[in-house]
Order: structure tokens, then sequence, then C-alpha cells
């Protein structure tokens, strides 16, 4: 009878621990914003699914006025450990451009993303494929996803009606952060040359 108190003892004083492990994980829950050199991060704590993109560009053309080399993609992966496995694409071409990677949570505000491979142009801008490259929060948002627009343009609304449409919209393949998601709209925040919230039909923006 002693023994087997020991040995129900020891396996509850296991289970504690991993427990105590568990939440010592989760309670360092990655927060989403705007992070350093240009990634944006999202994280959905109900559930665990990180969404995000990196935008950066490099040069300038003097006769365009517009930067010379850009790195953009879109990047999404479920986590299940301080180690994420990501899968990252330029919206436009998702099919065509899939490169896996992942992104390491070091703390709640600290990450390092790390792809198989470049993305086009990004080797001008900043490379992902040599090293791990280590971002840290700047600026915390409060929402579940960073998602985009699937359409060639969509509005905005005050409500969640149809007849309360804004004169604001945005175009394809803007990236909004998404606070909210409530059946057929997500309330979102868009930040432009000037910020914009209301509610976008879901089924405008890329499926998850």
């Amino acid at each position: 009878m002693y023994f087997k108190k020991q040995t129900i003892m020891k396996k509850l004083l296991i289970f504690i621990i991993l427990i105590l492990i568990s939440r010592d994980f989760w309670g360092q829950r990655l927060l989403s914003g705007e992070y350093d050199l240009g990634m944006k991060i999202a994280f959905d704590e109900t559930t665990n699914k990180l969404t995000g993109y990196f935008e950066n560009y490099t040069g300038w053309d003097e006769q365009t006025n517009l930067p010379m080399f850009s790195c953009i993609f879109y990047l999404e992966g479920i986590a299940k450990s301080d180690i994420v496995k990501i899968s990252t694409y330029y919206p436009e071409y998702k099919e065509d451009d899939i490169i896996e990677g992942t992104v390491e949570i070091i703390n709640n505000k600290t990450i390092r993303v790390k792809l198989s491979e470049e993305h086009g142009g990004c080797w001008n801008v900043q490379s992902f494929a040599d090293e791990s490259i280590e971002f840290e929060l700047k600026n915390n948002i409060s929402c579940i996803q960073i998602r985009y627009v699937n359409v060639v343009k969509t509005y905005f609304y005050s409500e969640k009606s149809i007849d309360k449409k804004q004169k604001a919209y945005l175009i394809k393949n803007d990236f909004v952060y998404v606070e909210k998601i409530d059946k057929d709209w997500a309330y979102c925040t868009f930040y432009g040359k000037k910020q914009t919230k209301g509610w976008l039909k879901v089924s405008d923006l890329n499926t998850l």
C-alpha cells in the first residue's frame, strides 16, 4: 500500500511539473503588433494561430521616386511550442510561392525567423535563408489575426450591415489587423497614410 501511494505521488508530482512547464511557456504568449525591421505579427490565443507579414524596402529610384527593391511575404502557422513551423508566400502567388520556415518564440516580445530559401527580391533587402533574423516588438496592437484583401476592392462598414458602407476602401493584397470576427464580418484596422477602422466582409479576406 505504501509503495502504491509513493507511485501515485510521483505521478502526481510529474503531472504538476508538466502543467507548470506548460504554463511557463504559454505565460510567454507572443504579443501581437508591429515588430522592428518591417515585421508584423498576430497571435490568436484561442486557436494558437500565428499570422503576419513582412514588408521592407531598400534603394531609391530618383526617376520614379520609389524604392528599387522590395521584400514582402505573408506567413501563417500553428504555435504548438516555442518553435513554430510556418508557410510564407506573396499573397497574389500563394500556390507558386510557398516557402517553409520557422518562427522561434524567444519571449513574448521577441522572435527569430528563418526560411528554407529566399523570396524573390528579398536578397536585396533582408536575407532570411542564411541565418535566423531576430525581431523585437515596437508597438503592441490588439488583434487576433493579420489577413490580406483577396478581392479587387472591399469597403469598410460602420456596422455589420451591407447598408452601412463607408467611403473608405481597401484594394487587393492590402493587409489588415483583425480585432474580432463575428460570423461573416471581421472588425479590422488598416494602417495607411491614416488609420482606418471598421467592419469588412470575411469573404473579402484570405482564408486561414
